[in-house]
């Protein structure tokens, strides 16, 4: 007790050291996280003793003092950690536009688009004092998206469906992706669009398969104030509908396993990954007693898709699901587009903010 007390006055006294070392004069800025508040951050880098237990009691005196924005991290008054996404420049959009049409053309086909978009807009009940000013508006860039596709491409809006269910469990408290259960939202969603008959609630079996875990947005400052996640696996039984599941590799090697989800939650620092075992660079759901129907769908899209793929594959005999980010050449080359009787572009917001390598496309079939 008496060496944690030492350590505070110790720390407090540099704090106050560095605090007019900076020239900080506006306390306000610095609670807020503006520049004052960076340049003091950039003074404790400057090789200043205790510097991280530093810069985490100020977070924790900002904390204190009301403020629940840290750099691009909200915490949210139910328990959420909300990560604001990066403003995508107008080159990302017509990147994203000039690649899947010039694919479109290639495959003489008119593929499906969705945006999904991250809890920090969907949530911002949460954090409305801070919201209006600050988070990105992701549903004007999805509508902003969606109209360069208009007549081109068939997209789907999922946003106001998630917004209607946000006060149930949609979101994980701690990592950047929807729940299952809010997968099964957005597979709705999807199946309306797809022109596919949604499978009710009842045809799947719910095994709670993780608790009381944290996610990677938790680091040690932002766990003391979020809520733990838990994941709950949806499993098909509606027509006893078995599958087989191929990851595919970068390094070459192929995994093969009949079941979709691990129930063994040690095997993973991502809990997430309990579905299908976490996404490969390229992956194929057939149906284990396959009719032979040209049923079949192909998805582009990234980490997001194991809340809503568990549900999807209900619906088809046969989905590839491709990570361009992830995929080299030699896996792309192998995946013909014409086999398949539709295909989805499916992202999250900030996944489609970051970057993702449409000119991959180039090399697919």
């Amino acid at each position: 007790m008496k060496k944690t007390a030492a350590f505070l006055i110790i720390a407090m006294v540099l704090f106050v050291s560095v605090f007019s070392a900076v020239n900080i004069f506006s306390a306000k800025e610095f609670l807020s996280g503006g520049a004052v508040f960076q340049n003091f951050e950039t003074a404790l880098s400057q090789n200043i003793p205790f510097r991280n237990e530093l810069s985490e009691l100020m977070d924790r005196i900002r904390y204190f003092s009301g403020v629940r924005h840290f750099g691009d991290i909200y915490i949210g008054s139910g328990g959420s950690l909300l990560r604001d996404i990066e403003n995508p420049t107008s080159r990302t959009f017509s990147s994203a536009k000039n690649y899947i049409l010039s694919f479109a053309e290639k495959y003489q086909t008119k593929p499906y688009f969705m945006l999904v978009p991250t809890s920090a807009v969907i949530l911002q009940q949460e954090i409305e004092n801070y919201a209006n000013e600050n988070i990105y508006n992701q549903r004007s860039m999805i509508a902003r998206m969606y109209a360069e596709f208009e007549g081109k491409v068939r997209t789907t809006d999922i946003y106001q469906t998630l917004y209607d269910h946000r006060g149930e469990y949609i979101y994980y408290h701690t990592e950047d992706l929807p729940t299952s259960l809010g997968g099964y939202y957005i597979y709705g969603e999807l199946c309306s669009r797809l022109g596919l008959t949604q499978n009710t609630m009842d045809s799947f079996s719910a095994a709670y398969a993780a608790h009381g875990f944290y996610g990677s947005l938790a680091t040690d400052f932002f766990k003391a104030y979020a809520s733990p996640d838990f994941i709950t696996l949806y499993e098909y039984i509606g027509d006893s509908k078995k599958f087989v599941i191929e990851r595919f590799n970068t390094n070459g090697t192929t995994q093969v396993s009949e079941s979709v989800f691990i129930y063994n939650e040690k095997l993973f620092e991502d809990k997430t990954d309990m579905i299908f075992g976490g996404l490969s660079a390229v992956m194929e759901v057939t149906s284990a007693e396959s009719t032979g129907e040209r049923n079949s769908i192909l998805i582009f899209g990234d980490e997001s898709a194991k809340s809503w793929l568990p549900f999807l594959i209900s619906n088809y005999e046969r989905v590839t699901f491709i990570d361009l980010n992830a995929a080299n050449k030699e896996l792309l080359s192998g995946v013909n587009p014409a086999e398949y009787g539709q295909i989805l572009f499916a992202y999250s917001t900030a996944t489609f903010s970051s970057g993702i390598d449409f000119e991959k496309l180039d090399f697919v079939g």
